[in-house]
């Protein structure tokens, strides 16, 4: 499987605190069956990492999953709240933020937790327009889109992609998360699935995730959303 959202560098946002962390995080994923991690720290007002640093530190925590002899690969990426069309424009322009995985055609584009922003659409409209998709990450954890799912389904009929999280379908975060994730399945607009895993505790599930949406809507539509994952990470079985 691969995971394409994950905060398993350690020490540069809320995720691992550390490198010993990191690797728990990796051997719970690889016994989960991942083999792919795009690893996403935050880019926001509390977090900045640069796209540089980000790749830096995939590929020393890369060596030190091979020294681990954990059969993981990594991949870098970011997960980039929306603060505005012009500073999106800008990050993107100055290649300040790392896009996802080995094509660079995917972009974790997050909501801010304070409300939707206006830019929304304008940012959807300016990533696609340069052959970026944006994939929209747990847009079940957002009231907004639970109360206004338009708000959403608008951003898809311009392109957008979204990212479901294994633990909002288990039921791990609350009811009404869990509830939209599974409409979201029901609808074919869970485009992706992952794990959003900050540490040993809030830890990869990702099969979880697969188990459910094949429960509820049949193996078809689980290969489909595991060939979306395929695209942003080609070449891997």
């Amino acid at each position: 499987m691969i995971d394409i959202h994950c905060h398993i560098l350690p020490g540069i946002d809320d995720g691992a605190g550390d490198l010993e962390e990191a690797l728990a995080m990796a051997r719970i994923s690889y016994e989960d069956g991942v083999r792919h991690i795009i690893a996403t720290p935050h880019y926001n007002s509390v977090y900045a990492p640069d796209a540089a640093f980000v790749r830096a530190s995939v590929e020393q925590l890369q060596q030190a999953l091979d020294e681990a002899a954990i059969g993981i690969t990594l991949h870098a990426g970011q997960e980039v709240q929306l603060a505005g069309a012009a500073e999106l424009t800008q990050i993107i322009e100055n290649q300040s933020v790392q896009l996802l995985g080995p094509t660079g055609s995917f972009v974790l584009l997050e909501e801010p937790w304070s409300g939707y922003h206006p830019d929304s659409e304008k940012a959807v409209r300016y990533l696609t327009g340069l052959g970026i998709t944006p994939i929209i990450p747990h847009p079940e954890r957002h009231a907004f889109f639970r109360d206004e799912p338009e708000l959403l389904t608008n951003l898809i009929s311009l392109g957008a992609w979204t990212q479901v999280s294994a633990d909002s379908l288990a039921g791990n975060y609350n009811k009404e998360a869990q509830a939209f994730a599974e409409w979201l399945v029901d609808q074919d607009l869970a485009f992706t699935l992952a794990t959003d895993a900050h540490n040993i505790k809030r830890k990869p599930n990702l099969s979880a995730g697969y188990r459910i949406v094949a429960e509820r809507v049949g193996e078809e539509r689980t290969e489909a959303i595991r060939e979306r994952m395929r695209r942003i990470v080609p070449k891997v079985d």
